[in-house]
């Protein structure tokens, strides 16, 4: 038998998400029938699986020493105690990013969140395995700070919020907790967290202008097209344009350059 306790940064999420986190070799099936037939009890009961979790919610899980290890892809132990664990592997990886990425600098940080200035070059989220990106660096500064532990980063990882392209520079949120990280997610998605971006461009530019449009990316070429509206648009390439709404206001100008504030409500990449 293995038992867990719920800690604050498992309560709130959905018991069944919390399972395929344990058991993230076993199929979905396979974690509801568990369920069904009380092999997988909530708090001495039986369980649908869609039950919110809350701190200290005790969660006990009656298989087979092989067949745990088979569907956690890891070995059972202390049976009073999760004893599951992320790989030295991974471990490895965010020390390295927190060792190489020194080049990040903190804007805030409380309990539940992380504000940081993301430098040009960086990636946001990893595009391929051997990248080291924001992530990475972030579980590296929490480990190094010994605010996560490699057992609490098995059923939940602190991550980033919002992304930046990697040639741009700018806050990008991080929560730190779960609650900081839904919190965070659900504001973004509302579009209640307002975005601005700085920019300098040649010339002198004076406006205050909302400009909406339809963006076409030829990703052969790697170029942007921007049409106002959507007869504009070529009809092979109307489908997949997207829905661009933009504010722009200067700040300062003078005979060669413009400082610019853009607002930007509907976020596209324009380059990779």
């Amino acid at each position: 038998m293995q038992q867990y306790i719920i800690g604050d940064n498992e309560a709130g999420q959905r018991f069944d998400k919390y399972l395929k986190k344990i058991l993230k070799e076993a199929p979905d099936s396979f974690i509801y029938k568990m369920l069904r037939k009380k092999n997988i009890v909530l708090n001495g009961k039986k369980s649908t699986g869609t039950e919110k979790l809350e701190k200290q919610d005790v969660v006990k899980i009656f298989l087979a020493d092989d067949t745990f290890e088979k569907f956690s892809g890891q070995k059972p132990g202390n049976a009073s105690q999760c004893s599951l664990t992320i790989s030295n592997e991974l471990l490895k990886q965010y020390e390295n990013a927190y060792q190489k990425l020194t080049s990040i600098s903190l804007v805030y940080e409380d309990e539940n969140i992380l504000i940081l200035n993301k430098p040009v070059g960086i990636l946001s989220q990893k595009a391929s395995p051997d990248d080291i990106s924001l992530n990475e660096w972030l579980l590296g500064y929490l480990l190094h700070k010994g605010e996560v532990t490699p057992a609490s980063l098995y059923t939940f990882k602190p991550s980033i919020c919002n992304r930046l392209d990697r040639n741009t520079s700018g806050m990008v949120v991080c929560g730190k907790s779960l609650a900081g990280s839904q919190y965070m997610s659900r504001i973004i998605k509302e579009k209640t967290l307002e975005k601005y971006y700085h920019c300098i461009v040649p010339g002198k530019v004076v406006l205050h202008e909302r400009l909406t449009g339809y963006l076409s990316k030829d990703h052969a070429t790697n170029k942007v097209i921007i049409y106002r509206t959507q007869e504009e648009i070529p009809a092979k390439k109307r489908e997949k344009a997207e829905f661009i709404d933009t504010e722009f206001h200067t700040l300062q100008a003078d005979e060669n350059h413009s400082l610019l504030e853009v607002q930007i409500f509907t976020g596209r990449q324009n380059a990779e």
